[in-house]
């Protein structure tokens, strides 16, 4: 299965970079961002490292909360550059044409809260697995039933590290309860 997404070319991203990817292991919590960063080495670096505001975040928020195995990944999972070869967001059909790589990881690694990072991954994720979500209510997250797991879309922990660094402990133990509690 890792090898079927580490030599995946649905699409020209690859070229820019191979897929970036965690460890694979079962997990109890993973974490989904939208497209993979920039890296020296794809076989040494994982997505949503500490490198990254992001990242860093969520490394607060995983040592807080209980012992569990965490596994990070992107939707899409190659590098997405624009003509001047700078970081982009991912189009809708590059989203759609990486999600069987996503959809592959969940079944595989069966874990059972699933966090969603920020509203593009909500979208996407709402349209591919047909689901809606409501808005969020300060940071009062709900979590959604989907066969084996618990989705959890939350706000993006970098929009908190950058414009909501007042919340950010509210933030955290927000998100910490809901890991605490889903699994």
């Amino acid at each position: 299965m890792l090898e079927m997404i580490r030599n995946c070319d649905k699409c020209n991203m690859c070229k820019n970079q191979r897929p970036l990817l965690d460890r694979f292991i079962e997990c109890d919590v993973m974490w989904v961002g939208l497209s993979a960063k920039q890296v020296e080495d794809i076989t040494q670096e994982v997505p949503l490292d500490q490198n990254t505001l992001s990242g860093k975040l969520i490394n607060e928020i995983e040592k807080k909360a209980k012992k569990c195995i965490y596994y990070k990944t992107n939707i899409v999972k190659c590098l997405p550059l624009n003509d001047r070869g700078k970081l982009r967001y991912p189009t809708m059909k590059e989203i759609d044409l990486c999600m069987p790589n996503l959809l592959l990881e969940i079944e595989y690694l069966k874990p059972k809260v699933i966090i969603l990072l920020g509203k593009r991954v909500i979208k996407a994720i709402e349209k591919n697995l047909n689901l809606t979500f409501d808005e969020f209510d300060g940071y009062d997250y709900k979590n959604y039933c989907k066969d084996s797991y618990k989705i959890v879309p939350i706000h993006h922990p970098s929009y908190i590290s950058v414009y909501k660094r007042k919340s950010k402990e509210l933030y955290i133990e927000s998100v910490r309860n809901i890991i605490q509690h889903g699994i």
